[in-house]
């Protein structure tokens, strides 16, 4: 709506004073209707506080024995104390009808009709970003990376992760508010021309919000972030709510902002001054509480703070990732050309448990499995039948008995049948019982073939051939005898190594939320007819 100067107001007033104060005559409004036109003033009383100063500490003054040290800063600007979110001031078209039962005592209807801006909001998003050094081979390390353990790693420099801190304000939108107040009004001077008053009363407020373009597109990108980890902002000095974000995380619901109608009290207070016996001109003031109010929340909660994850370009992929065809189990077995690459994970761990169940071996009636030396064959990607998605029933598996075809061709597994373990004839090369190899490596996703898509990548990280970086999970720095031959990859003489979860990023989103009131102060002029 076109805001209606202030002059408006001033003219109002200035007219009543310029008519002949001949004219004006005392009124008695008992039995009498009396019709209202005017203008107000209306002006919003409550807004969001911002929590961009405060600090949190570790522990209170009386369990530190003197000022506490501090544990975490709200990462917005203190200078955003400022900015208070509310419903902006403006005009308000009114309507009112009122009798008189007694000289003294008048019933009176009003109804207004205003719309307004409600804003702004703080919307702060600290967007990190990692700087990539240059790439190297390990130093006299043999190859232990990549799907097979024959790949180079390589080494990257990575630099201290920055951000770049985005300190936005975001307008919400137009609320639209009709409300419609019932009064009792006592009249002081009912034989008077200038006639004050006194009333209160109660209501009802209709009202509806109409949310910006620029705070659709904002609710848009809250709901496609992935959340690791989030936290309620709404602090005080003695109230802390975290959101748990279960892994791997969250997409949260989306920033949202509405407004209910309700119920309302007021009280009022104001003059007619009448001009003759069927005209008067009125000022009036109001103070109204209500329980109507626009609610803006972020996931259900206010002033949320949140963490996106980005990961960075050194990703993690998974032995049976359905995504990448580097498969790490899926290498075939010895005189089979076509069982490489055909999907299949080969194995001797049946159960997919970890490790080489020996227990049924000498007992077959015992009902415990006996692994090592048969080969299990399962699908690539997870088991849909199970709901931890692990392969770990044989009858799903392509089975390969080694002693039957031992008989026919040694050279097709080199499988002893009946033997215990040993370096050359099984996966656990340590012979420990256990299948500890890695399960994850690294690798350079920019390049992959695929790399001219990844929104992770540029131009000048294109690589001739695929990198393989230390695994993730793997300690960047190991001592000789920390992991087995087929965990993690052995140490290297005076090599680190950067992970490939070192370079994962987190946006940081502080987003403004809470609850604004509709109560009000007006203050109105205007036109009564009365007859």
């Amino acid at each position: 709506m076109t805001r209606i100067p202030h002059r408006a107001i001033l003219a109002l007033i200035l007219l009543a004073c310029v008519i002949p104060t001949g004219l004006a005559r005392a009124e008695d409004t008992k039995g009498k209707w009396q019709i209202g036109f005017g203008l107000s003033y209306y002006s919003t009383v409550d807004y969001i506080r911002s929590n961009s100063d405060i600090a949190i500490a570790a522990t209170t003054s009386e369990e530190a024995g003197s000022l506490p040290g501090i544990a975490s800063v709200d990462e917005r600007p203190d200078e955003n104390m400022l900015n208070q979110p509310s419903i902006n001031d403006n005009f308000k078209l009114d309507f009112s009808a009122s009798y008189g039962l007694t000289r003294w005592l008048a019933m009176e209807l009003q109804a207004g009709y205003m719309k307004s801006e409600v804003g702004n909001i703080e919307y702060f998003f600290s967007k990190a970003e990692v700087a990539y050094g240059s790439d190297s081979l390990q130093d006299g390390a043999a190859p232990v990376c990549g799907p097979n353990g024959d790949q180079a790693c390589y080494h990257y420099n990575l630099n201290t992760p920055g951000a770049t801190p985005n300190n936005t304000f975001l307008p919400v939108g137009q609320v639209t508010e009709i409300p419609i107040m019932l009064s009792g009004l006592v009249r002081f001077r009912p034989e008077s021309p200038l006639d004050p008053y006194l009333g209160m009363g109660f209501g009802y407020v209709i009202a509806s919000l109409k949310t910006s373009g620029e705070f659709d597109s904002r609710a848009a990108e809250v709901e496609s972030l992935h959340v690791t980890v989030a936290s309620e902002g709404e602090w005080t000095d003695s109230i802390r709510r975290d959101k748990v974000a279960a892994a791997p995380g969250f997409t949260p619901t989306p920033l949202e902002a509405t407004v209910n109608s309700g119920f309302e009290y007021h009280l009022v207070g104001g003059v007619d001054y009448f001009i003759n016996d069927h005209m008067s001109v009125y000022v009036d003031a109001r103070y109204v509480w209500s329980n109507t109010e626009v609610n803006i929340t972020i996931d259900g909660a206010h002033q949320v703070r949140l963490g996106d994850f980005r990961p960075g370009k050194l990703q993690n992929l998974s032995v049976g990732s359905t995504a990448q065809p580097y498969l790490w189990e899926d290498r075939g077995i010895a005189g089979c050309v076509d069982c490489a690459g055909d999907g299949l994970l080969a194995t001797e761990d049946a159960n997919g448990n970890g490790d080489l169940d020996r227990r049924g071996c000498a007992d077959p009636t015992s009902g415990f499995p006996c692994e090592g030396g048969t080969l299990y064959f399962f699908p690539a990607g997870p088991d849909p039948s199970n709901a931890t998605g692990v392969w770990n029933n044989p009858a799903e598996a392509v089975k390969v008995e080694p002693c039957a075809q031992c008989a026919t061709n040694d050279n097709l597994i080199n499988i002893k049948c009946g033997t215990s373990n040993s370096a050359c004839d099984t996966e656990d090369m340590n012979e420990n019982g256990m299948m500890d190899r890695f399960k994850v490596y690294g690798v350079d996703v920019c390049s992959l073939p695929n790399s001219a898509t990844n929104p992770v990548c540029t131009p000048n990280d294109f690589r001739p051939h695929i990198q393989y970086v230390w695994p993730g999970g793997c300690p960047i720095t190991l001592q000789p005898g920390d992991r087995p031959a087929e965990g993690c990859p052995p140490p290297s003489p005076n090599q680190t190594f950067t992970t490939s979860g070192q370079d994962d990023v987190t946006n940081i989103y502080l987003i403004q939320g809470g609850q604004i009131h509709l109560g009000a102060f007006s203050l109105g002029v205007g036109f009564k007819f009365t007859f």
